[in-house]
């Protein structure tokens, strides 16, 4: 079934003159234009997101192949590129045309890829293949993906199901020109995050960093006492065990999701105002790396100041890249 799936969808995409998928990016280092965003407006269509991103000049956006193109009320635009014709498909593509770099995040909510109940896990593992080869349609060069957890195996009964289907989803990035990024969060360790890349061993499998994703990492929680994370030694802890992060994975950090975050409560996804995460010192870290993925923008707030927010940390994080 899988197989077959597979090839129906290559063949209707060769029915649309799609490639195979774009060359990986090389020697691109820390260029401006890989700052980017994600089309994330509640109530708002994909198309008309696209838009807003496109007018404040971002050269880099990040899709989700998830959801409806249409407005609906309180639900960010996406696509389930299975389920929409050959024209919504075309016209996705026409519409990311004025961008240079494209990459995906792959569907998290109601998708349970790793439940331990056979008919859940094949759906939600189908809603991911079809997101994979959505990331190929689209030209993207990465695709990030979440670990789940499961309120009914623990983390050592679901490892092996863990390793399983990221090989296998990295042959289909493989296959289909892209890499495939693991976000940070889950496992809830920089020992155990960093070890799950590192069995997975897959050339096109790697980690993204996301900024606000380490509050609940048994090291930080080690270091830092609740009644303290408003502290200035508390935000160096919180910057330390992402530099960790990206120390031990080198190579493998292909991808980043920025934004800032609030310091007496950790709430993360907010707009660069308030200088929790050290832009200079981390930028300073993927220069040593030599990283050579994007940097993309995931900030949250009233729908009508996403433009406003988005616009502030684009000019933020340019400025941060050239000095």
């Amino acid at each position: 079934m899988y197989s077959s799936r597979r090839q129906f969808l290559k063949s209707a995409m060769g029915g649309l003159g799609v490639a195979a998928g774009p060359a990986l990016a090389a020697d691109r280092g820390l260029d401006p234009a890989i700052i980017g965003a994600n089309p994330y407006f509640p109530g708002y269509d994909l198309y008309r997101s696209i838009g807003i991103l496109h007018g404040l000049g971002f050269h880099t956006i990040e899709m989700h192949p998830m959801g409806s193109p249409g407005a609906r009320p309180g639900m960010p635009p996406g696509f389930e590129y299975d389920r929409i014709s050959d024209a919504q498909k075309r016209r996705i593509k026409e519409a990311l045309g004025p961008f240079r770099y494209v990459s995906t995040h792959l569907p998290w909510v109601d998708t349970p890829y790793f439940s331990p109940f056979t008919p859940a896990h094949e759906f939600g593992a189908s809603r991911i293949e079809a997101a994979l080869e959505a990331t190929a349609f689209l030209g993207a060069e990465v695709a990030n993906i979440h670990v789940q957890r499961s309120a009914h195996v623990s983390m050592d009964d679901a490892w092996p199901m863990l390793i399983d289907s990221f090989r296998r989803w990295g042959g289909i990035a493989r296959e289909r020109g892209f890499r495939l990024a693991i976000e940070t969060g889950y496992p809830e360790s920089v020992r155990d995050f960093v070890r799950l890349i590192g069995e997975i061993d897959h050339e096109h499998v790697g980690a993204t960093i996301d900024v606000g994703h380490q509050k609940n990492y048994a090291e930080l929680i080690a270091r830092v006492k609740p009644e303290d994370r408003g502290t200035p030694d508390a935000i160096r802890a919180y910057n330390d065990v992402t530099h960790e992060i990206i120390d031990q994975l080198g190579p493998k950090v292909f991808h980043m999701h920025v934004h800032d975050i609030e310091p007496a409560t950790w709430a993360e996804h907010k707009p660069l105002v308030h200088g929790f995460v050290d832009y200079p010192r981390l930028v300073a870290k993927l220069r040593k790396i030599d990283y050579q993925g994007l940097l993309v923008f995931e900030i949250g707030g009233p729908v009508e100041e996403l433009a406003t927010y988005f616009g502030d940390a684009k000019a933020k994080l340019e400025l941060f890249l050239s000095e």
